[in-house]
Protein backbone atom coordinates (compact mmCIF):
# COMPACT_ATOMS: atom_id res chain seq x y z
CA UNK A 1 0.00 0.00 0.00
CA UNK A 2 1.19 3.34 -1.32
CA UNK A 3 0.47 5.24 1.74
CA UNK A 4 2.04 3.27 4.60
CA UNK A 5 5.30 3.89 2.98
CA UNK A 6 4.51 7.78 3.93
CA UNK A 7 3.14 6.96 6.93
CA UNK A 8 6.69 6.51 9.02
CA UNK A 9 8.33 9.68 8.08
CA UNK A 10 5.63 11.60 8.21
CA UNK A 11 5.30 10.66 12.12
CA UNK A 12 8.59 11.13 12.76
CA UNK A 13 8.16 15.04 11.16
CA UNK A 14 5.37 15.10 13.69
CA UNK A 15 7.13 14.37 16.47
CA UNK A 16 10.14 16.73 15.53
CA UNK A 17 7.71 19.39 15.29
CA UNK A 18 6.45 18.64 18.91
CA UNK A 19 9.44 18.89 20.39
CA UNK A 20 10.31 21.89 18.65
CA UNK A 21 7.35 23.95 19.53
CA UNK A 22 7.50 22.39 23.27
CA UNK A 23 11.43 24.06 23.26
CA UNK A 24 9.80 27.34 22.11
CA UNK A 25 7.25 27.25 24.65
CA UNK A 26 9.33 27.08 27.30
CA UNK A 27 12.38 29.32 25.78
CA UNK A 28 10.09 32.11 25.20
CA UNK A 29 9.23 33.07 28.37
CA UNK A 30 11.94 35.46 30.36
CA UNK A 31 14.91 34.00 32.09
CA UNK A 32 16.10 35.24 35.26
CA UNK A 33 20.20 36.25 35.12
CA UNK A 34 21.71 34.28 37.85
CA UNK A 35 22.60 35.83 40.77
CA UNK A 36 26.57 36.73 41.50
CA UNK A 37 27.86 35.06 44.63
CA UNK A 38 27.81 37.74 47.66
CA UNK A 39 31.89 37.54 48.02
CA UNK A 40 34.72 36.98 45.12
CA UNK A 41 37.99 37.54 45.47
CA UNK A 42 41.35 37.58 43.53
CA UNK A 43 45.33 37.33 44.23
CA UNK A 44 48.12 38.96 42.58
CA UNK A 45 51.58 39.14 42.89
CA UNK A 46 54.08 41.92 41.43
CA UNK A 47 56.01 41.97 39.69
CA UNK A 48 55.41 38.41 38.10
CA UNK A 49 59.34 37.95 37.97
CA UNK A 50 61.62 38.99 40.69
CA UNK A 51 65.46 38.07 41.93
CA UNK A 52 65.99 36.43 44.78
CA UNK A 53 65.95 37.98 47.80
CA UNK A 54 64.00 41.28 46.29
CA UNK A 55 60.86 42.70 47.40
CA UNK A 56 57.23 41.46 45.96
CA UNK A 57 53.88 42.90 46.70
CA UNK A 58 51.58 40.39 47.22
CA UNK A 59 47.38 41.60 47.44
CA UNK A 60 44.01 40.05 47.84
CA UNK A 61 41.16 41.91 46.54
CA UNK A 62 37.72 40.87 47.97
CA UNK A 63 34.81 42.65 46.47
CA UNK A 64 31.59 42.03 49.32
CA UNK A 65 28.24 42.53 48.16
CA UNK A 66 27.53 45.10 51.40
CA UNK A 67 23.29 43.82 51.26
CA UNK A 68 24.47 40.72 52.28
CA UNK A 69 27.50 40.31 54.02
CA UNK A 70 29.08 42.84 56.40
CA UNK A 71 32.93 44.04 55.00
CA UNK A 72 34.08 43.94 58.36
CA UNK A 73 32.65 40.44 58.97
CA UNK A 74 35.72 39.02 56.00
CA UNK A 75 38.56 37.13 57.46
CA UNK A 76 41.23 36.15 55.19
CA UNK A 77 44.42 33.47 55.77
CA UNK A 78 47.29 33.35 53.48
CA UNK A 79 50.05 30.86 53.77
CA UNK A 80 53.18 32.50 52.12
CA UNK A 81 55.73 30.43 52.66
CA UNK A 82 58.66 29.92 51.22
CA UNK A 83 58.29 33.87 51.11
CA UNK A 84 59.16 36.05 54.38
CA UNK A 85 56.98 38.94 55.40
CA UNK A 86 59.03 42.29 55.07
CA UNK A 87 56.41 43.99 57.44
CA UNK A 88 53.05 43.72 58.62
CA UNK A 89 49.76 43.26 56.21
CA UNK A 90 48.08 46.25 55.49
CA UNK A 91 44.04 45.77 55.43
CA UNK A 92 42.27 48.77 53.46
CA UNK A 93 38.26 49.27 52.77
CA UNK A 94 36.72 51.23 49.54
CA UNK A 95 33.15 51.13 49.16
CA UNK A 96 31.53 52.16 45.75
CA UNK A 97 27.95 51.96 45.80
CA UNK A 98 26.68 48.92 46.74
CA UNK A 99 29.60 46.86 46.63
CA UNK A 100 33.24 46.98 49.04
CA UNK A 101 36.44 46.21 48.09
CA UNK A 102 38.85 44.49 51.08
CA UNK A 103 42.33 45.09 49.54
CA UNK A 104 45.16 43.24 52.02
CA UNK A 105 48.48 44.25 50.83
CA UNK A 106 51.66 41.78 51.67
CA UNK A 107 55.32 42.77 51.34
CA UNK A 108 57.50 39.77 51.02
CA UNK A 109 60.87 38.67 50.14
CA UNK A 110 62.16 35.22 49.62
CA UNK A 111 65.63 34.05 50.62
CA UNK A 112 64.86 30.42 51.19
CA UNK A 113 66.48 27.47 49.18
CA UNK A 114 63.40 26.85 46.90
CA UNK A 115 63.60 30.30 45.59
CA UNK A 116 67.60 29.09 45.02
CA UNK A 117 68.30 28.30 41.45
CA UNK A 118 71.69 29.45 40.41
CA UNK A 119 72.00 30.38 36.69
CA UNK A 120 68.42 29.80 36.87
CA UNK A 121 64.61 30.03 37.61
CA UNK A 122 63.00 29.22 40.55
CA UNK A 123 59.06 28.77 39.94
CA UNK A 124 56.88 28.99 43.10
CA UNK A 125 53.49 28.17 43.52
CA UNK A 126 51.49 29.32 46.53
CA UNK A 127 49.12 27.30 48.36
CA UNK A 128 45.45 29.30 47.87
CA UNK A 129 44.53 31.74 50.46
CA UNK A 130 41.28 31.01 52.22
CA UNK A 131 38.56 33.97 52.84
CA UNK A 132 35.89 33.27 55.29
CA UNK A 133 32.84 35.23 56.31
CA UNK A 134 30.17 33.87 58.61
CA UNK A 135 30.49 29.59 57.95
CA UNK A 136 31.35 30.63 54.47
CA UNK A 137 34.78 30.12 52.97
CA UNK A 138 36.13 30.85 49.62
CA UNK A 139 39.63 30.01 48.11
CA UNK A 140 41.64 32.10 46.14
CA UNK A 141 44.70 30.81 43.89
CA UNK A 142 47.67 32.68 43.63
CA UNK A 143 49.17 32.98 40.45
CA UNK A 144 52.68 31.06 40.09
CA UNK A 145 55.64 33.35 40.85
CA UNK A 146 59.14 33.09 39.08
CA UNK A 147 62.62 34.03 41.47
CA UNK A 148 65.45 34.64 38.80
CA UNK A 149 68.74 33.92 40.33
CA UNK A 150 71.47 36.89 40.75
CA UNK A 151 73.97 34.54 39.94
CA UNK A 152 75.28 33.34 36.38
CA UNK A 153 75.88 30.07 35.21
CA UNK A 154 79.16 31.19 34.88
CA UNK A 155 79.39 32.12 38.49
CA UNK A 156 77.92 28.92 39.47
CA UNK A 157 80.38 26.46 37.21
CA UNK A 158 83.40 28.66 38.70
CA UNK A 159 82.68 29.54 42.35
CA UNK A 160 84.49 32.94 43.23
CA UNK A 161 83.03 33.72 46.56
CA UNK A 162 84.98 33.83 49.53
CA UNK A 163 83.35 33.62 53.23
CA UNK A 164 85.07 32.73 56.24
CA UNK A 165 83.49 29.68 59.17
CA UNK A 166 84.71 31.98 61.90
CA UNK A 167 83.11 35.45 62.97
CA UNK A 168 85.56 37.88 63.38
CA UNK A 169 87.03 39.19 66.67
CA UNK A 170 84.69 42.12 67.93
CA UNK A 171 86.41 45.62 68.18
CA UNK A 172 86.16 48.62 70.79
CA UNK A 173 87.48 51.41 71.03
CA UNK A 174 87.50 50.70 75.17
CA UNK A 175 88.10 47.83 76.28
CA UNK A 176 84.77 46.51 77.69
CA UNK A 177 86.67 44.57 81.11
CA UNK A 178 88.32 47.90 81.83
CA UNK A 179 84.57 49.91 81.63
CA UNK A 180 83.02 46.85 83.55
CA UNK A 181 85.40 47.31 86.47
CA UNK A 182 85.63 51.19 86.24
CA UNK A 183 81.99 51.35 86.59
CA UNK A 184 81.79 48.73 89.81
CA UNK A 185 84.32 50.50 91.31
CA UNK A 186 82.14 54.03 90.89
CA UNK A 187 79.47 52.56 92.19
CA UNK A 188 81.03 51.36 95.43
CA UNK A 189 82.91 54.86 95.50
CA UNK A 190 79.17 56.13 95.25
CA UNK A 191 77.81 53.73 97.97
CA UNK A 192 80.32 54.50 100.41
CA UNK A 193 79.89 58.11 100.04
CA UNK A 194 76.51 57.97 100.38
CA UNK A 195 77.00 55.87 103.82
CA UNK A 196 78.89 58.51 105.33
CA UNK A 197 76.36 61.50 104.18
CA UNK A 198 73.63 60.19 104.61
CA UNK A 199 73.61 59.90 108.36
CA UNK A 200 75.31 63.01 108.88
CA UNK A 201 72.39 65.02 106.84
CA UNK A 202 69.81 63.06 108.42
CA UNK A 203 71.73 64.19 112.09
CA UNK A 204 71.70 67.91 110.78
CA UNK A 205 67.93 68.06 109.35
CA UNK A 206 67.39 66.70 112.92
CA UNK A 207 69.06 69.31 114.92
CA UNK A 208 68.16 71.86 112.48
CA UNK A 209 64.60 71.46 113.34
CA UNK A 210 64.96 71.37 116.98
CA UNK A 211 63.59 74.68 118.59
CA UNK A 212 64.71 76.00 121.88
CA UNK A 213 62.23 76.03 124.50
CA UNK A 214 60.21 79.59 123.97
CA UNK A 215 58.53 80.00 127.71
CA UNK A 216 59.63 79.37 131.05
CA UNK A 217 56.74 76.71 131.57
CA UNK A 218 58.37 75.32 128.47
CA UNK A 219 61.25 74.81 129.39
CA UNK A 220 60.06 73.63 132.75
CA UNK A 221 58.15 71.03 130.70
CA UNK A 222 61.34 69.75 129.16
CA UNK A 223 63.34 69.72 132.48
CA UNK A 224 60.39 67.26 134.25
CA UNK A 225 60.53 65.11 130.87
CA UNK A 226 64.58 64.56 130.59
CA UNK A 227 64.34 64.21 134.46
CA UNK A 228 61.52 60.95 134.00
CA UNK A 229 64.53 58.94 132.96
CA UNK A 230 66.66 60.36 136.06
CA UNK A 231 66.63 60.07 139.90
CA UNK A 232 64.20 60.87 142.54
CA UNK A 233 65.59 63.86 143.27
CA UNK A 234 66.25 65.03 140.11
CA UNK A 235 62.64 64.44 139.53
CA UNK A 236 61.23 66.11 142.85
CA UNK A 237 63.58 69.14 141.82
CA UNK A 238 62.25 69.38 138.27
CA UNK A 239 58.55 69.14 139.24
CA UNK A 240 58.70 71.44 142.32
CA UNK A 241 60.62 74.29 139.49
CA UNK A 242 57.14 73.50 137.64
CA UNK A 243 54.39 73.55 140.05
CA UNK A 244 56.42 77.66 141.14
CA UNK A 245 56.07 78.06 136.96
CA UNK A 246 52.29 76.95 136.73
CA UNK A 247 51.51 79.40 139.90
CA UNK A 248 53.59 82.34 137.94
CA UNK A 249 51.97 81.31 134.90
CA UNK A 250 48.24 81.60 136.20
CA UNK A 251 47.59 78.09 135.90
CA UNK A 252 47.18 77.37 139.63
CA UNK A 253 44.76 74.57 139.54
CA UNK A 254 47.94 72.33 138.27
CA UNK A 255 50.16 73.97 140.27
CA UNK A 256 49.32 72.22 144.23
CA UNK A 257 48.74 68.89 142.32
CA UNK A 258 52.27 69.26 140.78
CA UNK A 259 53.65 69.79 144.32
CA UNK A 260 52.12 66.79 145.86
CA UNK A 261 53.49 64.69 143.49
CA UNK A 262 56.77 66.39 143.67
CA UNK A 263 57.04 65.83 147.60
CA UNK A 264 55.07 62.53 148.31
CA UNK A 265 56.52 60.36 151.08
CA UNK A 266 57.10 58.03 148.00
CA UNK A 267 58.50 60.23 145.25
CA UNK A 268 57.46 60.53 142.07
CA UNK A 269 58.14 57.76 139.72
CA UNK A 270 59.28 58.36 136.21
CA UNK A 271 55.85 57.28 134.62
CA UNK A 272 54.07 59.68 136.65
CA UNK A 273 56.48 62.78 136.11
CA UNK A 274 55.76 61.72 132.43
CA UNK A 275 51.88 61.44 132.88
CA UNK A 276 52.46 65.24 134.52
CA UNK A 277 53.99 66.34 131.68
CA UNK A 278 51.21 65.23 129.34
CA UNK A 279 48.37 66.73 131.48
CA UNK A 280 50.09 70.39 131.70
CA UNK A 281 50.84 70.18 127.90
CA UNK A 282 47.38 69.45 127.59
CA UNK A 283 46.14 72.26 129.28
CA UNK A 284 48.73 74.46 127.23
CA UNK A 285 46.89 73.29 124.08
CA UNK A 286 43.51 74.13 125.82
CA UNK A 287 44.53 77.81 126.83
CA UNK A 288 46.05 78.36 123.73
Amino acid sequence: MRWAAWLGPAAALGIVAAVVTLAAARGGGATEPARPAAVTAEALLRPRVALFGAAVRAELRIAVDTSRVNPRGIRATARLAPFSPLGPARTRRESSGPVALVRISYRLHCVAAACSRPGGQASILLRPAVVRWGTQRLLVAWPRETIASRLTIADAEHHSLQYAMEAPRPAYRVDPVVVGWTSIGTAAALLLALGAFVPFRLRHQRDAHVEPPSSDLERALVRVVDAAGGSQADRRGAIGDLAQVLEREGFGELAPLARRIAWSSSGPTPALASELALLVRAALEVAA
